[in-house]
């Protein structure tokens, strides 16, 4: 498969906004909160992208929509994880819900400004994204990581949830390793070029010869080590799906849900 970097569109983080922090609703009991969901050690190989069929550039080639292409690959992998059916999404979703949440224009680049995440997952939340059989795929509830490169808690959420969400600043050097097919580094003192947005979908033990962390984006699945995890990530965020939900039910150890769903009432 050709292997072609495309657009990017993650708007920086605002500070100033309100935004649930998942290690405040893990257990507070355990003198390291960030265990207190089922355990997974720094050697497992926590594996949700070898089921997913489908990866699709999701118009992020032409368009600055990665944050929503990364919803609905996760949507596709939290389906497949969940229920064992794969749902996928017609382009024309994916351009509604940029519009939505955006404010793209089809057919006007001056809009074509990108999103920013957290508004995302709040549309996700309120409207979802509808697949191409016409079912609608909400998330319930979010936070975001205190601490976005918690390798252990990274490796957690993954694991019980299917995805993190997770937003990073671009090097140059990501296109020329996406497109030779070889993993994501940190490239000191080069500058950053903008945001981009992908969804975490496997951990693999550290001192892999594949690297670490392996994401999906611009329709493909890559790798990244963990250096490059440490200092260009952003944010990363934990989600609870309905499809999730539906299937697991709302216990999940070690796991304050119900006072997270109640919180998300108050997060605007």
């Amino acid at each position: 498969m050709l292997r072609r970097p495309g657009m990017y569109g993650r708007k920086p983080l605002d500070p100033t906004k309100p935004r649930p922090i998942l290690e405040k609703y893990l257990d507070p009991k355990v003198p390291l909160s960030r265990v207190s969901l089922p355990p997974v050690t720094l050697y497992q190989d926590v594996d949700r992208a070898s089921k997913v069929l489908n990866w699709p550039m999701y118009l992020n080639s032409m368009l600055g929509c990665c944050t929503i292409s990364a919803e609905g690959h996760m949507f596709g992998a939290w389906s497949m994880y969940a229920t064992g059916t794969e749902v996928t999404f017609a382009d024309s979703q994916i351009q509604l819900v940029y519009s939505r949440v955006g404010g793209y224009v089809p057919g006007n680049p001056a809009t074509d400004n990108g999103c920013e995440m957290a508004e995302v997952l709040a549309d996700a939340a309120a409207n979802g994204m509808t697949d191409v059989l016409g079912k609608t795929h909400k998330a319930v509830a979010y936070a975001a990581f205190g601490n976005p490169a918690d390798e252990v808690l990274l490796g957690q959420v993954l694991d019980v949830f299917g995805s993190v969400y997770v937003g990073f600043n671009v090097q140059q050097v990501i296109e020329d390793e996406f497109a030779n097919d070889q993993v994501w580094t940190y490239a000191p003192g080069q500058p950053f070029i903008g945001g981009h947005c992908v969804c975490l979908q496997r951990r693999v033990p550290a001192g892999s010869k594949h690297g670490i962390l392996q994401y999906c984006t611009w329709g493909a699945l890559q790798w990244a080590d963990f250096g490059w995890q440490a200092n260009t990530v952003e944010e990363a965020w934990a989600v609870v799906t309905d499809d999730w939900v539906q299937a697991n039910g709302t216990t999940v150890t070690g796991l304050d849900l119900q006072q997270l769903l109640a919180d998300m009432q108050d997060v605007g």
